[in-house]
């Protein structure tokens, strides 16, 4: 069926359309039955149907290449009338084709297949031709009749034709001659023969509408599975095999990360497989995941495992030339890239055949050595074949490095660490003082003693952690704002430097009586105003970085948080200004003044802030929009740091503080576990606002006394 369908494209039909009748009275007995395949395409004349459709593996198409229209022929082996013979028992066959004068042709034969079986020569087999004019409003192309099928058509095999037919064309590939496929199984019956035919058709994908209205229930779509994804990777091998292209992670911030990877050499048994474009979509096959990519689909409601079969029918890595799939590639049962070997030689490698559904476009046969076989399945196992598999393999672990480092970071294969806190509970060896309890008094007191002393070691050394980690968050707090103090510094001193030494060069001349010196005079005052309020921005910057320095910290000391949250607003000013994000304080009452370390909440404002522009320019809403909002109670002062950006999935609500937690594709996973840690050090704390309709971070401090 494949080939006729192929016959079609390569005739320059806008569309094939396929009807399979079963007997009326759901009783197959291999003398019934009928298949039509017909299109509009230029069709055969008498002499085309004798000197090339009924002459096995001609040379026409190959020499060729290209049909009337340009379209590359996808035939090249001549098998196409096996097809019919192998589908039915008997065919009729009719073509129309335009002639000189505009006129059409008409040319009809009818074959028996089963005399081919029984005559000892094919000379002996005589097929005659009718030819005749066309008659008004006669349209051109050719039309198929297939009687006596030879197969039975159940519902299995027409799910397995439907699924077929669907992945013959690529689903991402747009042709400008937008070639489409109809089926029409509108002749089996639930009554008569078991099942409707029809709805298999379309079948879940029966909520997916395109836009524009209702598609036809005949036409054959791809399966939209290209639009949804964990990990996808896109790019291209160059003829000399090296890959460059993106990796976009969806389950974590969806931009789009560069992927460079040099040639590799060639081996003794590979040859060049030429320019190779490729797309492959990644899985993550957790119940919850899976039924999340359907929802995106507009599917959420066929259930999970419905949602499940349907991704386990479409997976798998294709091979295509022209925009269509050369079979068996792409098939779920058919892993040519050996993916399950390679799974259980080395159990690291978590990637399997039922996680990747992908393109592969290769270019013709001529230019990447990739050549079918002449059974038109598959290719040939030769040298640019081998380093097809091996590039697209090492590709495949790269990414998979990638997406196992994202899913430890994400907390999706590993358990959530504890934090500080939780280690000086620990320490108290509470369950072993109990079972302590129990032992007779001559040993209890021993044993207590030196439980005792093992716990206080074990909490002196905890502290000394404490101590050496706000070190790193006022380190790592500081490499935050690295990027925005070159930025800001470089810009402050390139002024300076320029209008210095504009300076410094016309100050000889500075009496001079001529043009020069008139102009230089009038425009002194302004360049020396630049430069003081140039050198002022560099101080004040300077300034700005202190309480994160990582100096001696001293006592704690009484601060108001509306100033520090105005310096980290303008260490992210330019950041704020290129996103367009508008940032909004609002005080309720008089100053906020708390107690504490100004470099501790600097690095928990930063962190929080550094978040939400990172967020927010990944985000289409309009206005982008950070808030802080300031209350206060008799002991603490809370502050609310809110952005209306993507808002964060609940599954990652416990993760958020987990250090090496992250969805950003870069991302460290310290920011807001530093956040934290700082905040605990000057007795305060901070937390996620998981009832809060935006993105919103909560801070509290310790209020300063009246006096």
């Amino acid at each position: 069926m494949i080939e006729l369908v192929k016959n079609a494209f390569d005739a320059d039909s806008p569309s094939v359309r396929i009807t399979i009748s079963p007997p009326a009275d759901g009783i197959w007995t291999g003398d019934n039955g009928t298949i039509t395949v017909s299109d509009a395409g230029h069709g055969m004349s008498g002499n085309d149907l004798l000197e090339k459709w009924f002459e096995p593996a001609t040379s026409d198409k190959v020499e060729r290449r290209l049909s009337p229209k340009n379209r590359t022929m996808l035939g090249a082996k001549g098998v196409g009338r096996f097809a019919t013979a192998r589908l039915g028992k008997r065919l009729h066959l009719r073509t129309a084709r335009k002639i000189p004068g505009h006129r059409l042709e008409i040319s009809e034969i009818d074959v028996n297949w089963d005399r081919f079986e029984q005559a000892t020569y094919l000379d002996q087999i005589d097929i005659p031709i009718s030819t005749k004019p066309g008659g008004r409003g006669e349209a051109q192309g050719v039309r198929l009749e297939i009687h006596a099928l030879r197969d039975k058509w159940t519902k299995k095999q027409l799910e397995q034709l439907i699924r077929e037919l669907r992945r013959l064309a690529s689903p991402i590939r747009t042709r400008e001659d937008e070639f489409r496929i109809y089926l029409d199984l509108s002749g089996f019956h639930e009554e008569i023969h078991g099942f409707d035919g029809q709805p298999l058709v379309s079948g879940l994908l029966a909520g997916i509408e395109e836009e524009g209205g209702q598609p036809d229930p005949t036409e054959i779509r791809p399966f939209g599975i290209d639009r949804v994804f964990h990990y996808m990777v896109k790019g291209t091998f160059d003829s000399k095999g090296r890959f460059k292209g993106t990796l976009v992670n969806q389950r974590g911030d969806a931009k789009a990360q560069p992927i460079d990877i040099p040639a590799s050499e060639l081996q003794p048994e590979e040859a060049s497989c030429g320019k190779v474009n490729l797309r492959l979509n990644i899985y993550d096959r957790e119940g919850n995941a899976i039924v999340e990519l359907f929802e995106k689909l507009g599917l959420g409601g066929i259930g999970r495992l419905d949602a499940k079969r349907v991704l386990d029918e479409n997976i798998g890595i294709g091979i295509y030339r022209n925009g269509f799939r050369i079979r068996p590639y792409g098939d779920a049962e058919t892993d040519w890239l050996e993916l399950e070997r390679m799974r259980v030689q080395n159990p690291s490698r978590k990637l399997g055949l039922n996680q990747v559904w992908g393109l592969v476009e290769i270019q013709g046969e001529k230019e990447s050595g990739l050549v079918e076989r002449s059974s038109r399945e598959g290719l040939e196992h030769n040298g640019a074949f081998e380093r097809l598999k091996r590039l697209v393999t090492e590709l495949l672990a790269q990414v998979e490095s990638i997406r196992q480092d994202f899913r430890q970071t994400a907390g999706l294969s590993r358990k959530s660490t504890v934090d500080t806190g939780e280690m000086r509970n620990r320490a108290n060896l509470r369950a072993t003082t109990r079972a302590v309890a129990d032992l007779p008094l001559r040993y209890r007191n021993r044993i207590e003693r030196a439980i005792k002393q093992d716990s206080v070691a074990l909490k002196t050394s905890i502290a000394e952690l404490e101590t050496y980690q706000q070190v790193l968050a006022s380190r790592s707090t500081l490499g935050l704002v690295v990027s925005q103090v070159l930025h800001d510094g470089r810009r402050y001193l390139s002024d300076i430097s320029t209008r210095s030494k504009r300076l410094a060069d016309g100050a000889p001349r500075l009496e001079e009586q001529s043009a020069f010196g008139s102009h230089f005079r009038a425009s002194f005052g302004k360049e020396a105003k630049s430069v003081h309020s140039s050198a002022g921005h560099l101080s004040k910057l300077f300034k700005s970085l202190d309480p994160i320095s990582g100096k001696k910290r001293g006592r704690p000391k009484i601060f108001s948080v509306e100033e520090i949250i105005d310096r980290c607003i303008n260490l992210y000013g330019d950041a704020l200004g290129q996103l367009s994000i508008e940032s909004d304080i609002q005080s309720a009452g008089n100053t906020a003044l708390v107690t504490g370390y100004e470099s501790d909440l600097m690095a928990a404002v930063l962190n929080i802030i550094d978040n939400a522009v990172h967020w927010l320019g990944s985000s289409p809403v309009r206005p982008r929009r950070i808030r802080f909002a300031i209350s206060q109670s008799k002991q603490y002062v809370r502050l609310a740091i809110s952005n209306n950006g993507p808002v964060v999935a609940e599954r990652f609500h416990a993760n958020l503080f987990n250090p090496g937690f992250s969805l950003k594709t870069e991302g460290s996973g310290i920011g807001l576990a530093i956040a934290r840690e700082a905040m605990r050090a000057s007795k305060g704390d901070v937390a996620f606002d998981s009832e809060a309709e935006e993105t919103t971070f909560v801070i509290e401090m310790r209020r300063a006394p009246a006096k």
